[in-house]
């Protein structure tokens, strides 16, 4: 068991009064399990003070100094990374690398500098158990999951809520902010997500909300021997050829990955910027989705983006990899990723199944763009 402070200097003090009883140190030293050079260290510091107790606390031996200590211009460096972007020390480490930089600190000497500037925070223990159950579907478009978000602030006193699709696979997001959340938006947002995810879905995966099913809203008003009405949203998705499936009631974290997601724009976007309207709000949130989806590395993808990850699973020619061009953001790269993602290895295995009618329409999509010359 470890002594406290106090205790050490008692135990101190106790030697020196069982040396001065048997009159022998050497004898005190045994039964005490200590050395003479130990005794005698401590008795000389203690007469040297003037026989002030205080001095017979423990010392540490910590250096003063380290050779090896990130000071200088890297310190600064990472100091105003972690105050622009709000990165731990592994995703800093993670974005220093990809921007380019040599002879990068590791984490943990990232982690010490965060340390000595004040800006680590500490993590309140969860009494909440944690959910074991994880998976991955193995290509982009198996599963989209989807939820609702509120935003954390009012504008004008007017309540916004952001509807969030994110693919299981490639972390490839497609998120929209409404003024009302309500069926029809539901619907909307289905068909914009179906437009605008580069890739085939085949299921879709909700919670039990009223805006995505009827079975925990309508079920009960409805008569014992009349079927339950299906909801707009599962209608839609049947219309696409679409599985719609639900997560069991109460648990949040089948749904973990755009509830992750949600994290990620509670602490880097909506923390960072308070919005004036809800036109600026959608325009400012469009552009840190483009970064979501483009240039921000995630750890659950060893530090890749989405488009990397999709780019990598879809197994694109290296002389083709357009993810990585300077500016992936722009109309003419999105066209060539977009492209390039529907004459992959998608269309390749959409055609070995029989071209079904959600695919044929996903890839007739992306015809025009086919033209792009790639570089």
């Amino acid at each position: 068991m470890k002594l406290t402070r106090e205790q050490r200097i008692r135990q101190k003090l106790y030697w020196f009064q069982e040396a001065r009883q048997l009159g022998n140190v050497k004898l005190a030293c045994r039964r005490m399990g200590i050395s003479r050079k130990t005794y005698y260290k401590w008795w000389r510091i203690y007469k040297a003070s003037g026989f002030n107790p205080e001095c017979l606390a423990d010392r540490s031996r910590r250096p003063h100094d380290h050779p090896r200590t990130i000071r200088g211009e890297w310190k600064d460096r990472i100091v105003r990374f972690r105050k622009d972007t709000g990165y731990g020390p592994a995703r800093l480490w993670a974005w220093l690398v990809r921007r380019g930089f040599e002879q990068i600190p590791s984490p943990f000497g990232i982690y010490k500098v965060l340390c000595r500037q004040g800006l680590t925070r500490s993590r309140s223990k969860s009494t909440r158990k944690k959910h074991t159950r994880r998976y991955e579907m193995p290509m982009p478009g198996d599963r989209i999951q989807i939820d609702i978000k509120f935003v954390p602030y009012r504008i004008r006193g007017a309540q916004f809520y952001q509807y969030t699709a994110i693919d299981d696979c490639s972390r490839y997001r497609v998120a929209e902010i409404y003024p009302e959340r309500c069926n029809s938006n539901s619907k909307d947002f289905l068909l914009k997500v179906i437009q605008r995810m580069p890739f085939p879905i085949r299921c879709v995966q909700t919670d039990n909300d009223s805006t995505f099913t009827n079975w925990y809203t309508g079920a009960p008003k409805t008569a014992p021997h009349k079927p339950v009405k299906i909801h707009a949203f599962t209608r839609t998705c049947h219309e696409h050829d679409m599985e719609h499936v639900l997560i069991k009631p109460g648990q949040p974290q089948l749904n973990g990955k755009v509830e992750r997601s949600h994290q990620c724009d509670e602490e880097e976007f909506y923390r960072t910027f308070h919005a004036k309207s809800f036109s600026e709000l959608r325009e400012c949130f469009k552009h840190w989705l483009d970064f979501y989806n483009h240039q921000r590395p995630h750890s659950s993808l060893g530090y890749l983006t989405p488009v990397e990850r999709l780019a990598k699973r879809l197994k694109l020619d290296s002389e083709n990899w357009i993810w990585s061009e300077p500016n992936p953001t722009s109309p003419s790269a999105e066209a060539q990723c977009l492209s390039r993602a529907a004459e992959g290895s998608l269309a390749r295995r959409a055609r070995s199944k029989t071209l079904d009618k959600q695919t044929e329409q996903r890839l007739s999509r992306y015809a025009p763009l086919c033209s792009v010359t790639h570089v």
